[in-house]
């Protein structure tokens, strides 16, 4: 028996769904905004793991951004355990795909003992969240029947994106034009994201004898694009159970590079113009090492068979929306290209003595983790 992907049809519902989000978004990130202003928050701490970390890091940069505020996103072990120094005008909150996840779960439990407000953000509000949080809230995600978070990602971005823009109109860090046209700029995104899933597979195809063959990959981006990375390293390793990395532009060069050998294969991600001459520098040497070196950039003036060309240039913050598919179809393609949807017996054995998951409310979630093919 072999687990059925999802992941194709997952992604395909981000862009309807992230449009009624933008539109609805002063409803949607209405309770957090206001506990927010309510208690004249200025930073932000976002305590969450896995693909949810990467998630709140792809909407870190924007919000920063826009709030002109520090935002930092801790793994619940680190907040737990060592860097939990909270102040009083700083937001806390924990995030969690599943509302399951045990470390999460711990996490919440710590800020209630501590006597401050617990707020849970998770596409599950059936879940373990909904009995331990103060405040338990629904991202927008509507749903996402793959538990490889793919669909969940990227409108968890937007979710803190559009938190950001409200909380930002009303405490008076952007103004109403800006408002407006972050707005613009986010829908531009949700049809780029479409754009950029239906040529993903024929990219795909026409590499195909180094991607189904690769047993490395490193994803280097800057900025948003870092935390882009992070998400393909995540998921490229978990499902094709191969070595990953992802490493900033400038830091790749200062160690890093130094592993690439002859067969590798490395993802560069243009995503501003700030740092554009560089990457396609290091882009360039890098072919010297490997040839399957690729580069996704919206710059067309960029030229070659391992181009692929993103089809819009929008603020960098807002890179996530829209190329964060181009990883999420990709691997969805060469999971099934290289037939490597199972897990060994060993791992699930881990899994066994070391569960991930609470069982004890999430029914719904559960049940997909059961979702099998013949």
């Amino acid at each position: 028996m072999e687990r059925e992907l999802l992941i194709a049809q997952m992604i395909r519902e981000v862009s309807a769904q992230g449009k009624k989000n933008i539109e609805n978004s002063k409803e949607l990130t209405g309770s957090l905004v206001d506990l927010y202003m309510k208690n004249n928050y200025r930073d932000v701490t976002i305590v969450a793991c896995g693909s949810s970390y990467n998630g709140a890091n792809c909407g870190r940069t924007f919000m920063e951004k826009v709030l002109k505020c520090k935002v930092r996103v801790l793994s619940p072990e680190n907040f737990e355990f060592y860097d939990n120094l909270i102040y009083d005008d700083e937001m806390l909150c924990v995030v969690s795909f599943s509302g399951a996840s045990t470390n999460s779960i711990s996490a919440l439990e710590r800020i209630k003992s501590q006597g401050r407000c617990a707020v849970g953000i998770t596409g599950y509000p059936e879940s373990d969240f909904k009995y331990i949080a103060d405040l338990c809230i629904e991202y927008g995600l509507n749903g996402e029947n793959e538990p490889y978070e793919t669909k969940g990602v990227t409108l968890l971005a937007l979710y803190f994106m559009l938190f950001s823009l409200e909380a930002g109109l009303q405490r008076g860090t952007i103004t109403e034009e800006e408002y407006r046209n972050y707005k613009k700029e986010m829908l531009c995104c949700m049809d780029a994201h479409d754009d950029v899933m239906m040529r993903t597979t024929d990219f795909v195809k026409k590499h195909k004898i180094p991607l189904i063959g690769m047993q490395t990959a490193v994803f280097v981006g800057s900025g948003a694009a870092l935390a882009l990375s992070l998400e393909a390293k995540l998921k490229f390793g978990e499902l094709l159970k191969i070595n990953t990395d992802a490493c900033e532009l400038e830091e790749y060069i200062h160690g890093p590079v130094i592993k690439l050998q002859p067969g590798h294969v490395v993802f560069y991600l243009d995503s501003s113009r700030k740092t554009r001459e560089r990457t396609v520098q290091i882009y360039n040497a890098s072919k010297e090492i490997t040839p399957f070196s690729f580069l996704l950039t919206p710059d067309k003036s960029v030229t070659g068979d391992n181009v692929f060309h993103l089809p819009i240039e929008v603020s960098d913050a807002l890179i996530p929306l829209y190329a964060l598919v181009f990883y999420q179809q990709a691997v969805h393609d060469l999971t099934y290209m290289r037939h490597c949807f199972s897990e060994h017996e060993l791992y699930r054995k881990f899994t066994e003595m070391v569960p991930s998951k609470s069982t004890k409310y999430n029914k719904t979630y559960v049940e997909m983790l059961k979702t099998t093919k013949d």
